[in-house]
């Protein structure tokens, strides 16, 4: 059995969802990451749903009381194929950062694991945005050892 990660739902502060709020959301995480309001028709309770990516790809987020608090590094994680897709939306967080201070970034890193035929490179960096989890996002290489 194979399985894959298709969406992460999760509370967030009603306030937040208005319709001023839900087009802030909807406008920081299209520029920044590309991602897009999917259709929330049938859904209960107005959620704002974003497309992530491929089919079936998506973040759910329900306006709720009590809703979802986390400690500043909670997260979920995207990958990225190219190491310039990281950096760029890196670079867009940075430019949006510039007109909203709830703007926060971890800037990127990367780590190295040596393994018997292959070193393994991770560069990471997390941006966060009102909702109550940072956005890890990865690019992962593997290099041939000599």
């Amino acid at each position: 059995m194979t399985t894959r990660l298709n969406h992460v739902a999760f509370s967030v502060d009603a306030s937040l969802m208005d319709e001023v709020g839900r087009q802030t959301l909807i406008n920081f995480y299209s520029q920044v990451f590309g991602w897009r309001e999917g259709d929330n028709t049938g859904e209960t309770g107005n959620p704002l749903i974003m497309y992530t990516g491929g089919f079936g790809e998506f973040i759910y987020l329900l306006p709720a009381d009590p809703f979802l608090t986390a400690p500043r590094l909670d997260h979920f994680g995207v990958q990225v194929n190219e190491l310039e897709e990281l950096h760029t939306i890196v670079q867009r967080a940075q430019y949006f950062a510039q007109s909203d201070a709830r703007v926060e970034i971890i800037d990127v890193h990367s780590r190295t694991t040596h393994g018997p035929q292959h070193d393994y490179t991770l560069t990471s960096a997390y941006i966060g945005f009102v909702i109550p989890l940072m956005i890890e996002i990865q690019h992962l290489a593997r290099v041939p050892r000599d």
